[in-house]
Formats: structure tokens, sequence, C-alpha cells
């Protein structure tokens, strides 16, 4: 069922309940009022019938020829009158046959006085006490009008309980498709998105109302969306470029030393040549594995370690000046805090020394002297770490995109790399809940890594 057919049940029906309580109302007020009215006036010719005939001792004869049919005659009138002994003293009317028990008498003579209804016949007993003993005055007769009007009644309210609820739900699933029209109009744009134009959006109303609320957040889901795709085919191509050259390589080699017969030292020379060209290979499939595992949305279960900042950074600094002689790391700690727990780290140790490797690394490498600085400082929550190098900066125009799996600058084409490192260290430290920031400029880059204290 659509969300336009359910609003409009919804509210027909809210209506229609509240219609019906409101006529169920008016219905039973009614009946009540004309059936207590009919009753009190039942009950007035029983009194004048008691005064008449008891009181002042009325002839009988007399009063039935009073009885008879007249202008003020309610239809169907009967009277009857009992005396102690629970036997009739009086009767009008003997065309209408009523009921009446001695239950129904003894009743009467103890509460004074009974209201019923008997199938058409609305009844109205009384007590009539006097000197000579205690009578009971019945009078019954039908409310001709009474019903008929409340027949109609019934005929009129379900009439009109009828026509509002049409017109209730006429009107609500116009008003829920005129509601829900931009929906629909969102629906069309979205499909026609994909696969067609990934850049057109939304039109967002300038009313700040849900549905412009809706369309922001589609917008900004689509941006991502298209930067996901953006990213995907640029990340395939770099890796089938980076894949391509040494396996061309390698084949190349190999084909060329299956032309001739060669001595033993050429053939170690392109076995050498292959198993570095499969170093490389192996290396790059490495450095892959290590971006897609962080790239898991459910790799925040490896954050458990308990990780001290200062420790880290010396380890880090052991195994960059171990990599090539030239590298030399300067660690600066600055003020420590009073307690301990002020460099205490809350992640994954493994993860997070392969980011600051891969930064001080690449300081090193790309420093003329090959000297790289770290230093450390304590925030109100963070412990903020800065890889620091000297030598040309980094231009303004590829800042942008240097956290890019594979992008490489026109200035570090000549260095050999793939161009993961800075990317698995920007996702390594969002993963973290930290944040990482470049400046370079006169000479200088700087990388800082903001990372909250556990």
């Amino acid at each position: 069922m659509t969300i336009r057919n359910r609003l409009t049940l919804r509210f027909t029906g809210l209506v229609a309940s509240i219609l019906l309580l409101t006529f169920v109302s008016i219905y039973a007020f009614c009946w009540y009022y004309i059936s207590q009215d009919f009753f009190r006036r039942l009950d007035r010719r029983a009194s004048t019938t008691g005064d008449l005939l008891i009181r002042y001792r009325l002839d009988a004869d007399l009063m039935r020829q009073l009885s008879q049919p007249r202008k003020d005659q309610l239809p169907n009138q009967k009277t009857l009158v009992f005396n102690e002994r629970d036997s009739v003293i009086f009767a009008t009317n003997s065309r209408v046959s009523l009921r009446v028990t001695p239950g129904l008498l003894t009743s009467v003579r103890k509460n004074k006085r009974r209201d019923f209804e008997e199938e058409t016949y609305y009844v109205s007993a009384s007590r009539y006490s006097t000197a000579s003993g205690t009578f009971v005055v019945v009078v019954s007769a039908e409310n001709t009008y009474g019903d008929a009007f409340l027949q109609q009644l019934q005929w009129a309210l379900a009439g009109l309980f009828c026509l509002i609820a049409g017109v209730t739900a006429f009107s609500g699933w116009v008003f829920a498709g005129e509601a829900l029209r931009p929906m629909q109009r969102i629906d069309r744009v979205v499909n026609a998105i994909f696969p067609r134009n990934r850049d057109e959006r939304l039109r967002v109303s300038r009313e700040n109302d849900e549905i412009s609320r809706l369309s922001i957040t589609i917008n900004r889901m689509l941006d991502r969306v298209a930067e996901s795709f953006r990213l995907q085919r640029m990340f395939v191509a770099n890796v089938s470029h980076e894949l391509k050259n040494p396996l061309t390589q390698i084949s190349s080699q190999l084909e060329v030393s299956l032309l001739n017969q060669r001595d033993p030292e050429a053939y170690r020379q392109t076995i050498r040549s292959v198993l570095e060209d499969v170093g490389n290979l192996s290396e790059l499939t490495r450095e892959l594995l290590q971006l897609s595992q962080v790239s898991q949305d459910d790799a925040t279960h490896l954050l458990t370690d308990v990780v001290r900042a200062d420790e880290l950074i010396w380890d880090v600094r052991d195994e960059v000046m171990a990599i090539n002689p030239r590298y030399q790391v300067i660690v600066a700690l600055g003020t420590l805090p009073d307690e301990s727990d002020g460099l205490t780290l809350r992640g994954n140790r493994t993860l997070l020394a392969t980011a600051l490797k891969n930064l001080t690394e690449n300081a090193c490498k790309f420093a003329p002297s090959g000297l790289a600085r770290v230093g450390v400082s304590i925030g109100s929550d963070r412990v903020i770490i800065e890889v620091q190098n000297e030598g040309d900066p980094i231009p303004a125009a590829d800042l942008p995109y240097i956290f890019e799996p594979f992008y490489r600058s026109r200035q570090t084409a000549d260095v050999r790399g793939y161009g993961i490192g800075l990317s698995l260290v920007e996702r390594i430290v969002r993963l973290h809940g930290g944040q990482l920031s470049v400046s370079s400029a006169a000479g200088e880059t700087v990388f800082s890594v903001g990372l909250p204290r556990g």
C-alpha cells in the first residue's frame, strides 16, 4: 500500500471516528430526552387517573367514557388500576394486551414508580396511596411520533456520516497527493541521476521544511557517492598502471632470455631483475592489503591497545633510521604532562606505528639532508604529533590531493613509491578518531596528527 493511500485511510478513519462518536452522542441524547419526556406524560396520565378514580371516586363507567379516543389521547393508550389484592378494578382499551406480573406490582409498591418498555409500548407504573389502601396505576402507550423522529434522525445521521466520510476520503487523497508530490519529484530525479547523469542534483526550496532538508541530505549523499565513484575509477586506473609496468618488464626480460642461448651470468642478472620486479609487486600488494583493511567499516574492533605516544615515537625513530643510513630523526618531546596518562592513546599499536613510520620516512626521503624532526605536544583532549622536514615545499595545487590513493605530483615522480603511504596514514588517523593536516611553505613541510587521548 502506498503512503498516499495509508495517509488517506488514516485521516478518513480519524475523522470518521470523531464523527461517529459525535453522531452517536446526538442520537443517544435525543433518544433519552424523547423517552423521558414520554414517560413523564404517561406518569401525568397515571396521576390524573388516580386522582379521579381513587381520590374523588369518579364512576368507572364515566371514566371509561372519558378515556375514549380524543385528540389529546396518546396512541394506543391503555390504563390499568390494581388494588391491594392485585386485582384489576379499572381498565381501558381492551384491544391492547399488556402483561403485568405480580412481581412488577410488588416492585412498584416498594419503589413508588417504575418506567420500562415492553415491545413497542412505553409503560409507566405508579403507586397511589390513600386511606382506603395502596393502588397501582399502570398507563401504557406507543410513542409513534417520537419513534418516527428517531428513525428519521437515524437515517439522516447515517446518510450525513457516509457523505462526510466520502468527502473526507476524497479530500485526504487529494491533500496527501499534494503533500507527497515533492517526494515523487525527488524519486524521479534520483532515478534519472544514475547511471546517466551523476552531476545532477535535487532542487532545494527556500522554505526550511522537511522536504528541503531531505533534499539537502540526499544532495550531500550524492556528492559522496560521486566522489567515491571518482576515487574508485582513479584507484582502478592507478592500480592497473602500477601492476602493468612490472608485469610488462618481467614478461619482456623472460622473453628476451628465451630468444638465444646465454651464459649463466646473463641468466643470473635476468633472474635478479625479475626478483626485484616481483619484490616491487609484493610490496605493492602488501600496501594495497593494508589500505583495504583500514578501509573496512568493522575495523574499529582493532582499536583495543593502550599505547604511549612517547614510546611509540622512539620505536618508530629506530625503525626509520635502520632503513637507510642517510636518514636521521630528531625527537622533541617538549613539556611532558605531570601524569603518565597524558600521553596515553587508545587504538591499534601496529596501525599507529605504520602511520607514523610512513610520515617520518617520507620526511627523511624528501629532505635533502635526510633529517626529520618529530615533536609532541599535549592539548586539552588530544595528543598532537608533528613531523617536520626541510626542503622543497609541496606545491599548493597538490595539497588537496596528496591523501588520495596513488596520487603523485610531478615533484615526486622520480622518487620510488606508489602513492599509497599518505592515503594509508589518513585512513589510520581517521579510524582512530583523529585529524591529519599538512602545511608546506618557505622550504618547510609539517604534517600534524591529532589523536584523542585515551
